[in-house]
């Protein structure tokens, strides 16, 4: 049977080895600030290690205090690490002060042979409450595209679960556990669930940065990059997640928007100047409505989604846009201009939304004959049955029907 020093030995060279795995990682990806706090539980891991194992290297009971007090920042970083993955700023003084408070009641009160029941227990405590906060940042992230974020928080909850489990008797336990004599199956459980947790993390962790970097891509992947605001992609997801969602008060329209005499602006003006024509519209919907609400579906075409309590305050916030664009003056170099849009809105009714849009478009197309630069109401559409809706093609027939409109 291996004796404690192996058991110690053996747990330490595979945290040296996990610790190298992740500082190459680091390396590789340019040594981020991110990637910096995701690294520093396995590199604090490694001295605690060395000196848990070998306490002799120190004076006295020097080094195995040291050793719990690297420990104990160990779990610290973990929840760093779980902070900065989640986008929040670090907090190592945080971290560093409850861990020097224990180191200094280790060496005062916890230090008297008289009492040696108290040695342990604000360790362990230590230990719980910093793997509740990690768990609580890995639950702030958790979202169906983040799966990593939701298995890091089940493996520091049922840690910290744990943690508290065992306080009661960490006045009673053999060491590592608690302040009686070392046994062998004491020293393995506890270098085996270190080296268990430190694994699960490394793996998670690095899983949860791929899926954060697809998910980051797929967000990409759904924003127009001239106006910052949703395309098609995300206007299909926005009409769908309304499908799903049922409003208990209050209406929602679909309006479709078209810049006036856009081709002019071009021509005179040109394609720069059209596209802070462009901006400008996407700006004045964005901030009478909100961001997820207003798409870009063509070349100076939008669609946006109107909430309001009646059909009434529908137009009146459609006809905000409408007077908040006609006012700005949008200026390039050395030319300043004004313009104009015009607007169809039609009411949403769940279950066929793409008659809706079809209704919108025809709305638009009214206001365009009757003189551009109004909002158009367009008649109630009747609900067909549920069928599969492309609202891709919808809107692309609202963009087509804008520029016959506006040709």
């Amino acid at each position: 049977m291996p004796d404690i020093t192996t058991i110690a030995a053996c747990s330490t060279a595979l945290g040296a080895i996990m610790c190298i795995a992740v500082l190459l990682s680091w390396f590789k990806d340019g040594r981020p600030m991110q990637r910096s706090w995701q690294f520093a539980p396995f590199g604090i891991a490694v001295p605690a290690g060395v000196l848990l194992t070998y306490p002799g290297i120190m004076p006295g009971p020097l080094g195995l205090r040291l050793g719990w007090f690297a420990l104990t920042l160990v779990y610290g970083a973990a929840w760093m690490a779980a902070r900065v993955t989640a986008g929040r700023k670090p907090q190592p003084i945080l971290m560093v002060l409850p861990c020097v408070a224990v180191l200094i009641f280790s060496a005062t009160i916890g230090a008297d042979d008289a009492i040696p029941q108290l040695r342990m227990l604000p360790r362990v405590l230590l230990f719980a409450l910093f793997d509740g906060l990690a768990a609580r940042e890995f639950l702030r992230m958790r979202h169906p595209q983040l799966q990593s974020a939701t298995t890091l928080y089940w493996i520091f909850a049922l840690f910290c679960v744990f943690e508290l489990l065992r306080a009661p008797f960490s006045l009673s336990l053999p060491a590592p556990f608690g302040p009686e004599e070392t046994q062998v199956w004491s020293i393995a459980l506890f270098n085996f669930l270190i080296v268990l947790q430190g694994l699960l993390l490394g793996v998670f962790l690095t899983a949860l940065g791929r899926e954060q970097l697809a998910a980051q891509h797929y967000r990409l992947a759904l924003i127009d990059p001239l106006t910052g605001i949703g395309n098609r992609r995300a206007l299909d997801e926005r009409m769908e997640a309304l499908a799903l969602t049922s409003r208990k008060e209050g209406c929602t329209a679909v309006a479709v928007l078209d810049i006036d005499h856009f081709k002019a602006i071009n021509d005179e003006l040109g394609h720069a100047f059209g596209d802070i024509v462009i901006a400008g519209a996407a700006m004045v919907a964005r901030e009478a409505l909100t961001g997820e609400d207003v798409f870009r579906v063509g070349g100076e075409e939008f669609a946006a989604i109107i909430h309001a309590h009646t059909p009434e305050a529908i137009m009146t916030r459609a006809n905000a846009i409408r007077i908040a664009f006609e006012a700005r003056s949008h200026v390039h170099g050395g030319l300043s201009r004004r313009s104009t849009i015009s607007i169809g809105v039609a009411m949403l009714h769940l279950g066929d939304e793409a008659a809706c849009f079809a209704a919108a478009d025809e709305a638009l197309y009214a206001a365009k004959r009757q003189g551009r630069n109004r909002v158009v109401m367009a008649k109630p559409v009747s609900v067909a049955p549920a069928k599969a809706i492309d609202f891709a093609a919808a809107a692309a027939a609202a963009a087509a029907a804008g520029r016959r409109a506006s040709a």
